[in-house]
């Protein structure tokens, strides 16, 4: 019987793991353990608080500290563990109460990751940010009052995320992409133009295929120089701040201090049910590698759905049930100036790396019948095996109604159907609402002609 067991992290995965142990064991004494100052709360809302859509910090916080009291979890906030002895199962850690010794039969790593810093000069400056954290976002919201002029390196989710932030309250911003195009991790080149085109037009600066160089200004960011990877051209723009949204990299330190494998992403290796190579010792979150669903390949999750359910798993595990996870699908979305951006499962990208083989069937379409007033643009884009026909990747773009569309997508990978599949789906209908044909079906029809079935 399971009798002790300690969390280390207290964000989405390592919340949810100490919250899913105490709902299966009741008698098990459970810590956890926070090297912020600050309880379970939503990374990914980070960018709305400088925006003013989350109208204030701590309204993110999805898990009050004294609720921890209520169920029994020990909580130590600001509370860093510096070294751990799994052989005599006990780690040291210091905090706001002072030091002392944890004792644990059971270990959890939720440690998350951090921001990874790409070689360009003049880093140190002050007015130059990340945004990964909460005091993180405190720290850039004090910028909207007095910059005007913001400098976003990095076209990702997070980097683009708070170029709209600033842009809505009034700065001047450019976003500087090192890659041909923007989210590269989630959509095509040609639904990328797309999402550019709608953002420029929106009164963003994007410059692709551009590597920043140096930061310019003697104590605070003046200038950044800039050099486009085609033409080897260089310029400067002006800035008086800068954030870098350029990646992070998983949290392993003390994991490996005591000997857990590491993986080729960087992340802590876990089985299906998110053990590493240790007895008694559970990892989870952002910290951890596991499989992309469809190749098996390694993969790291970085996101708070995969989070949660690593979490879950974990913890249930932990307290002594049986539970598996998955894999990992990646089913992604955004919004930007209102367009909707969904991508699951493969990418061209990706394909291309894990080899495989994939048919596409790639429509625009409408929201609503052709007839009804209001209907909005959607591209749609179904992936699938050349060489099985199974359904593994898709994209959406639109003002409106990507989001639900590509979880039906997930959901067609996760129990492998077809292009056959996906085509035969009853979709409803409603002339207010949807159209006969639903776009999926008909990108599934495109597909299906093209792989003859």
């Amino acid at each position: 019987m399971v009798e002790n067991i300690a969390v280390i992290g207290c964000g989405a995965a390592g919340a949810t793991a100490a919250l899913q142990a105490r709902k299966l064991n009741r008698e098990a004494k459970i810590s956890i353990f926070n090297s912020e100052p600050y309880s379970q709360y939503s990374r990914c809302g980070l960018p709305y608080t400088i925006s003013g859509k989350v109208g204030d910090f701590h309204d993110l916080v999805l898990m009050p500290p004294d609720n921890w009291g209520a169920l029994k979890i020990d909580s130590k906030l600001n509370a860093t563990v510096d070294k751990i002895d799994h052989n005599a199962r006990e780690f040291h850690y210091i905090g706001d109460e002072g030091e002392g010794i944890q004792e644990y039969g059971v270990l959890i790593f939720a440690t998350g990751a951090k921001n990874t810093d790409p070689p360009i000069k003049g880093l140190d400056k002050k007015r130059i940010y990340g945004l990964r954290t909460l005091d993180d976002a405190k720290a850039l919201a004090t910028e909207v009052g007095r910059a005007k002029k913001a400098v976003v390196i990095g076209g990702g989710l997070v980097g683009m995320e708070a170029a709209e932030a600033f842009h809505e309250k009034g700065l001047a911003v450019t976003v500087v992409e090192f890659l041909p195009h923007i989210l590269l991790a989630m959509i095509d080149p040609d639904m990328a133009e797309i999402v550019e085109d709608h953002c420029r037009e929106h009164g963003l600066r994007i410059l692709n295929n551009t590597a920043a160089q140096e930061i310019l200004g003697k104590d605070t960011p003046s200038g950044v120089v800039l050099k486009n990877r085609a033409t080897e051209e260089e310029s400067t723009i002006d800035a008086d701040m800068v954030v870098v949204a350029t990646g992070v990299r998983p949290v392993t330190d003390l994991a490996q201090s005591i000997g857990v494998a590491i993986g080729p992403t960087r992340g802590i290796v876990v089985d299906d049910r998110m053990k590493t190579n240790l007895d008694d010792v559970y990892a989870c979150g952002d910290c951890v590698e596991h499989q992309e669903f469809i190749t098996k390949t390694p993969m790291a999750g970085g996101l708070g759905t995969i989070a949660v359910r690593q979490g879950r798993v974990a913890g249930i595990n932990a307290a002594g049930g049986d539970e598996t996870f998955p894999g990992i699908v990646g089913a992604k979305v955004t919004k930007l100036f209102g367009l909707e951006i969904a991508s699951t499962g493969l990418t061209d990208d990706m394909a291309e790396r894990l080899k495989v083989p994939i048919v596409k069937g790639s429509i625009k379409g409408s929201t609503k019948p052709p007839y009804f007033i209001g209907g909005k643009d959607l591209k749609v884009k179904a992936y699938f095996s050349k060489e099985t026909g199974k359904l593994v990747g898709g994209q959406l773009v639109g003002l409106e109604d990507a989001a639900m569309r590509i979880n039906v997508i997930t959901l067609g990978i996760q129990h492998e159907i077809t292009s056959v599949d996906l085509f035969e789906f009853e979709n409803c209908y409603a002339p207010a609402i949807c159209d006969t044909w639903d776009p999926l079906v008909e990108a599934a029809n495109a597909a299906r002609r093209r792989l003859k079935v």
